[in-house]
């Protein structure tokens, strides 16, 4: 077994950060004691590796400009994404003596806790318009490393560094996922529920497409519809898609709905009540995939909210008889108080959260692509939810003002990276696109190449 002897200071923080890149990541046992050390020391069969104490100590700024290590001149063998590496607390470089005792410059654990427990967003006041901390205000965004899994590449760092010292040192064994949910924002098109969205529907494709077919098509749906066959609504049409070729991919896909509407502005679904949501819920557990939770715009911080809506969840699922042995989802908008929204997940038992993310940007906003324990800021201690972090939102890519890079080569070319990356380090490609985000045949092919 492997000791471990940490610095006397925040005992909370250091214990989650090491079980968490230790056991969760590398599947290792450890013994974890605390001293008056200032170094972190990996000690096993009378070798020790040490580790600075930059973070936690506060002898350093994270608005600091990284450092580059080119990782491999220093003799380490590490799967990384790119030769070099930024380093975010400590110093480039690993050393070894001839006794088989070793140094590692890179402060691992406390770079791990800034991006992991999301530090960087519980001391920054910025929020935009939505009271989301804003990508543009990350370190990952200022220093260019959002579209790299930074964390899951410091476990490969010290993972082949203490191989280096105990090449007969095992580790857990993990296989690449891939994740794929659908945010039911809107399980029914608008057009097919007003003569006035209708014709706001007819007037943006006739700028846009300028295809008589298309404005026919559009507005069959909408008599389609109302006169009882909702089968003709594009939005229905394109959760039953979904569902067949992800099928055919022997993929299960997680449909996030939410449950209440919090904001009659932003919340567009119906109740969970209603029927056709329930007809819903049953389509997608009678074909084997998942229900899971989308709270309402405003449950990001409001518990009496968010508690209504997942006890509204539970008992619809419970009432149309679907047993599923985890229940997570994503929050509305990715609205998300690094302060508050964990502890409401965890307060009602579900098992994780999938929000973090940008809601302009893709990426690894956490610095990982597998899942782990969340950690409470404010209590000082891990909770008993997982985050299971999303990196591609369709929306980030696709879109202006955000990515921009449209329906075509360019954003296909960028999601595929995500998910190349995240195969590098065995870990979970987590994807989500909204069924009303179809825009043309050019997005569904982009669907069907990322989930293969």
């Amino acid at each position: 077994m492997l000791r471990i002897s940490l610095p006397e200071s925040q005992r909370p923080e250091r214990s989650w950060i090491c079980d968490v890149l230790l056991g969760e990541f590398l599947g290792l046992e450890v013994e974890l004691a605390f001293d008056h050390g200032d170094t972190v020391r990996i000690r096993a069969a009378g070798r020790t590796l040490r580790l600075p104490d930059v973070f936690f100590a506060g002898a350093a700024s994270p608005d600091a400009t990284p450092q580059r290590w080119i990782v491999a001149r220093s003799g380490l063998d590490a799967r990384l994404c790119e030769a070099s590496v930024p380093v975010l607390f400590g110093a480039p470089g690993f050393t070894i003596d001839a006794g088989g005792n070793a140094a590692l410059a890179l402060d691992v654990f406390g770079s791990a806790f800034f991006m992991l427990a999301r530090y960087e967003e519980s001391v920054s006041p910025a929020r935009d318009g939505h009271a989301r901390f804003p990508a543009s205000q990350s370190l990952a965004v200022r220093q260019g490393f959002l579209d790299r899994p930074i964390v899951d590449e410091y476990v490969e760092i010290l993972w082949a560094a203490m191989h280096r010292l105990w090449p007969t040192l095992a580790r857990k064994r993990r296989v690449a996922r891939k994740l794929i949910s659908c945010d039911v924002d809107l399980p029914f098109d608008p057009a097919c529920a007003s003569i006035g969205r209708l014709g706001k529907r007819l007037v943006g494709r006739a700028v846009r497409e300028r295809s008589l077919s298309a404005l026919c098509a559009t507005a069959g749906n909408y008599w389609a519809v109302r006169r009882g066959n909702p089968a003709r609504d594009p939005y229905w049409q394109a959760l039953s898609w979904m569902m067949d070729v992800n099928e055919k991919a022997g993929n299960q896909v997680t449909f996030n709905f939410i449950p209440e509407r919090t904001d009659g502005a932003m919340d567009h679904a119906p109740g969970i009540d209603d029927g056709r949501m329930r007809a819903l819920l049953r389509a997608v557990h009678a074909r084997g995939h998942l229900v899971g939770i989308h709270p309402g715009y405003r449950t990001y911080r409001h518990p009496d909210t968010f508690a209504r809506s997942a006890a509204a969840l539970r008992r619809a699922i419970d009432e149309e008889g679907i047993r599923q042995d985890e229940l997570g989802g994503r929050q509305h908008y990715l609205r998300w108080d690094v302060r508050t929204t964990p502890q409401l997940w965890a307060a009602n038992d579900l098992t994780y959260d999938s929000t973090l993310s940008y809601p302009t940007v893709a990426g690894f906003r956490t610095g990982t692509c597998h899942e782990y324990t969340m950690y409470d800021l404010v209590g000082r201690r891990p909770l008993t939810v997982k985050q299971r972090p999303l990196v591609v939102m369709e929306n980030a890519v696709i879109d202006d003002p955000n990515m921009g890079l449209g329906h075509g080569d360019q954003a296909l070319a960028a999601m595929r990276r995500y998910k190349q990356r995240c195969a590098r380090v065995d870990g979970d490609f987590t994807l989500l696109w909204h069924n009303s985000s179809f825009a043309g045949e050019d997005d569904r092919a982009m669907y069907c190449d990322l989930i293969q």
